[in-house]
């Protein structure tokens, strides 16, 4: 009973509080995902985190668990997100773009009933680097989960906040983590094809694929 009071006083806090600027150190890691592995140069990961839309287009195509979820990005910094599954929506900014690493700053809306919705700010961190070269190119990353509290919320409420949203990460890096390795591989193995097939698909946004074309198949001068 005090567990579920914790937990319901935290998630009022945490919808209704207003939000001014967190520091570094005052960020509380949720989840930790070290070791992710994608089978693509450099180039190709970073054409993937550059066009979000293509990537979950593509990634959807290829693990049907993300069928359902759906990126747009109306500004190179601003990334809209739904994954109708499981009831996720919201937006993230990209605040910076760092040799190996990107930092998003993200509100995420979560639907824990049809009346009552826990809102939490939070901030990723994404490291990667390349592991091997082609011509069996590796990428290896990590991520990072941080909540982002009000200075006022006292800290049990917002670990306790922090632990609702652990199953949702987990489902959205399981997902996101296979249908990027299954991307990758096809995107390594014949980009052809690949390019052949996603120009039938009517959600592939239609830029993007220009992008890829000038990348991947485009004749070099």
């Amino acid at each position: 009973m005090i567990r579920r009071l914790v937990i319901q006083v935290a998630i009022l806090l945490l919808v209704f509080s207003s939000r001014p600027p967190v520091s570094a150190d005052q960020r509380l890691l949720i989840r930790e995902v070290p070791g992710l592995q994608c089978r693509a140069t450099q180039p190709a990961y970073e054409f993937l985190l550059s066009h979000p839309s293509f990537a979950v287009a593509l990634f959807g195509r290829l693990y049907p668990p993300l069928d359902g979820y759906s990126v747009t990005q109306p500004t190179p910094r601003l990334i809209r997100f739904m994954d109708r599954r499981w009831g996720l929506d919201g937006e993230a900014e990209l605040l910076a773009i760092q040799p190996g690493r990107r930092i998003y700053r993200t509100e995420v809306g979560v639907a824990l009933t049809e009346t009552w919705q826990l809102s939490a700010p939070m901030e990723i961190v994404l490291e990667y680097r390349q592991a091997q070269a082609e011509p069996n190119p590796l990428m290896v990353g990590r991520l990072a989960f941080y909540l982002l509290p009000p200075p006022e919320l006292p800290d049990i409420l917002a670990r306790a906040a922090a632990q609702l949203l652990v199953p949702l990460i987990n489902r959205q890096v399981e997902a996101v983590t296979e249908g990027s390795r299954r991307g990758c591989d096809r995107l390594t193995n014949d980009p052809s094809s690949l390019y052949e097939e996603m120009v039938t698909w009517p959600e592939m946004p239609k830029p993007d694929l220009v992008s890829y074309y000038h990348l991947f198949l485009a004749p070099r001068p």
